[in-house]
């Protein structure tokens, strides 16, 4: 069992990489690229807005029409980690904070199972390194890949823990992680975390001769059989499930109700999948890589080329391209890219991992120095057995067969990251449901790395003195050089000194728009991007939406185009219809608009830092290039009347919304009539007038209710029996964990004398 000086080293080396891997983080910088600001991060400053605000969101009325918070997810909004850090800090801070902390997380959870499934110190090290650095980097552009990957081998770590000591705090220990990687948003992940749980757990306690321990002074709760050991495994992992209630039971409501319901047009599984070319990025990285897409960070560039010669070999063309061309034995219809499709180990640990598979399997003499050496916990009797305080298990046939578990396991991930399966999995629920299989090569990077692990603790078993440190300090300096230049190679990320999330303040169109008395609605060129400006945005980029959004009547319109560059942008009747039928009452453009043919009245035209920034509206000299933003002078606006299937002059006034879970309206109607509020029907909302309950109707996509003559103030709140049955579900069983785990820690105590 680590020590907690061995535990501090793992932790301070954690600390170290970070600082090499993303130092400009740790200096107020920021990231750029991807899915950052069309996705991930109008969703976290939705939520640190309504934090600071002391509202907890359950809807994001930002976002199109809006959507369930909890259900779509990966706002994460139920996560304690965001609540924390976006409740206390700005959100570029507040992002790199949790960046940093799920790779220390991360680095630490790997070290740890390294060190339970019998690796030296050095050997757990490696493993960590590969696993933290080779998958996750060059995803920087996706929050969910380190935030809800960090938890795998934290989970495997309780696994191993448990089967090794029967401590109950270990299963406990297991469902709150299993719980606390649901929460954070991405069930993709989380879902190939519970598949390998559960393969390990079977493995190991089923496959793995157990056995009966011959020392007396061992425990008699250790001779249980394996079902009472793999029992509990399984209970912890349900447990898991039912912690993270909150999140789930409004995703599977958004769910059913989502494009994702069923397979088609609109979802498709085998997105994101390894082209099987590509696999040959493993071994041969100079055929895909180019060190040209490296920028900046001189000097930690020129030590990496040092220590990874191999990648000053790279080609010079874009790598998506040449993914695009290499569909020989994939999926040839189906679009891909290189982030999702990255798996990378390094080649000095896929080199040690091969090494390991061949030279490592050969029996090994239990009394042999060399083998005592190479497992740091084994005992002099060289028997095999579990120990009470957690020490690893001792027999090399354990260390071949689970080689074998890790080797099958890493071959299955891979073959499926290339989507050969899916014609069949596409049928099987859960594998149907979430696309990018190529992430499935977490699993069989974190393989590639125990192996290697294996093979360093090994190599480093037969040498002494300045021969194992030389050997130890080569293999760490080429693998850390190795991943960080791939990690720049391989990604739509960068860190930039002033990222625009940091400009929000500084947005000429948001201070207009948010100084609007009506509640306005924008069409942006960019998806969701508007949402930083702190109102309703069109068009709408999710995860996993309504079905509403896939539908065409609203699924997105472009603006349309001049016929020539210099020309202004001119009108077009099916696109003014639809921006009147969505109620956008605002128009952001890139270029200006013809208003003699649209009825619109300039607001503002200018540079905004924030808006500029995301978009990089840059012209060839680097200068920043001016957008303009319209006002719709005949929108009805995000509500109006509806009389004969017609919507009639409003007598609606639509107040600028603080809030995220209630839309307000404020009628003064002449005579009875139907009101249709522009925002998303969905289950859970409830309409109230001069606050008493009223019937909520829909109007197809949007809301709707009968409201009286006179002066009323109309009142939808959304309160979803869905989030308050997930809540009641997680806080009975955190109750009831604890209440276990209070009884166990008390009954040790009792049998111990304490």
């Amino acid at each position: 069992m680590a020590s907690i000086r061995q535990i501090s080293v793992a932790v301070a080396i954690s600390v170290l990489l970070t600082l090499l891997f993303w130092s400009p983080l740790w200096c107020g910088y920021g990231f750029i690229g991807g899915d950052l600001y069309p996705y991930f991060f109008p969703q976290k400053a939705f939520l640190a807005d309504r934090l600071h605000a002391g509202e907890f969101p359950l809807w994001n009325n930002l976002t199109g029409f809006g959507y369930p918070v909890l259900g779509e997810s990966q706002t994460g909004a139920a996560y304690p980690p965001h609540l924390l850090a976006y409740y206390s800090l700005d959100v570029n801070t507040a992002y790199n904070v949790e960046h940093l902390l799920h790779y220390m997380i991360c680095f630490v959870g790997t070290w740890l199972f390294g060190r339970r499934i019998g690796l030296g110190a050095c050997g757990s090290i490696l493993t960590a390194t590969v696993f933290t650095y080779g998958w996750f980097p060059p995803r920087a552009c996706l929050e969910w890949a380190i935030v809800t990957g960090a938890w795998l081998p934290v989970a495997l770590w309780c696994v191993e823990s448990f089967v090794q000591t029967r401590w109950w705090r270990y299963a406990i220990g297991l469902s709150v992680v299993l719980g606390l990687q649901l929460l954070a948003g991405h069930f993709h992940l989380a879902f190939i975390t519970q598949l390998l749980v559960v393969a390990y757990s079977v493995w190991r306690v089923v496959v793995v001769q157990i056995g009966v321990p011959e020392d007396p002074t061992i425990p008699s709760k250790l001779s249980r059989g394996r079902f009472q050991v793999l029992l509990p495994l399984l209970l912890s992992i349900v447990a898991g499930f039912l912690i993270a209630a909150v999140q789930l039971v409004p995703a599977w409501e958004l769910k059913t109700r989502s494009s994702r319901a069923t397979v088609g047009i609109d979802h498709e599984p085998s997105y994101g999948h390894l082209p099987p070319l590509y696999v040959s990025q493993m071994v041969a990285p100079w055929i895909w890589y180019s060190p040209q897409q490296i920028r900046g960070e001189e000097q930690i560039r020129t030590v990496a080329e040092l220590a990874s010669p191999w990648h000053w070999f790279g080609p010079d063309r874009d790598l998506d391209e040449s993914l695009m061309r290499s569909r020989a034995g994939g999926l040839t219809t189906i679009a891909t890219n290189k982030v999702e499709a990255h798996l990378y180990c390094g080649l000095v640990p896929l080199a040690l991992a091969v090494w390991w598979l061949i030279a490592g399997q050969r029996p090994m003499a239990p009394s042999s120095r060399s083998a005592e050496r190479s497992l740091p916990a084994s005992k002099s009797s060289g028997r095999s057995k579990s120990s009470i305080v957690g020490e690893p298990l001792e027999s090399s046939v354990h260390f071949r067969g689970e080689s074998w578990f890790w080797v099958i396991a890493g071959g299955l991930a891979l073959v499926y990251a290339t989507g050969w399966l899916l014609p069949v999995a596409r049928f099987i629920p859960g594998f149907n449901f979430f696309r990018g299989p190529g992430r499935y090569g977490i699993v069989t990077t974190l393989a590639v790395a125990i192996l290697a692990g294996r093979g360093l603790t090994m190599l480093l078993s037969h040498r002494a003195g300045f021969g194992r440190m030389a050997i130890l300090g080569f293999v760490m300096w080429s693998t850390v050089g190795d991943l960080w230049q791939v990690s720049r190679m391989v990604t739509y990320a960068v860190m930039v000194r002033q990222p625009a999330i940091k400009l929000r303040d500084q947005s000429p169109v948001r201070n207009l728009l948010l100084a609007e008395t009506q509640a306005p609605r924008l069409f942006a060129p960019g998806q969701n991007l508007g949402n930083l400006l702190g109102v309703s945005c069109l068009p709408v980029y999710l995860g996993i939406a309504p079905a509403e959004y896939s539908d065409p009547k609203f699924a997105g319109h472009g603006m349309p185009k001049p016929a020539e560059s210099l020309r202004l942008v001119p009108a077009d009747a099916d696109f003014s219809h639809w921006l009147r039928e969505c109620g956008v009452t605002h128009i952001l453009s890139f270029r200006p608009l013809d208003e003699t043919t649209w009825q619109v009245e300039r607001v503002w035209q200018g540079i905004d830092p924030m808006l500029t920034s995301a978009w990089g509206r840059y012209d060839a000299a680097g200068q920043p290039e001016p957008l303009f933003l319209y006002k719709l002078q005949d929108s009805p606006g995000r509500a109006s009347v509806l009389e004969n299937g017609r919507v009639e002059s409003s007598e609606l006034s639509v107040p600028a919304q603080r809030e995220a879970n209630r839309f307000v309206v404020e009628s003064q109607l002449s005579h009875e009539a139907t009101v249709v509020a522009r925002e998303l029907a969905y289950p859970g909302w409830q309409v109230e007038i001069d606050g008493r309950a009223a019937i909520a109707g829909s109007s197809g996509t949007f809301r709707e209710v009968q409201v009286p003559e006179g002066t009323h103030q109309i009142a939808w709140v959304y309160r979803p029996f869905s989030v308050k049955l997930g809540l009641g579900i997680t806080v009975l069983t955190v109750l009831l964990l604890a209440a276990i785990g209070h009884v166990r820690f008390w009954r040790r105590c009792t049998n111990h004398g304490v």
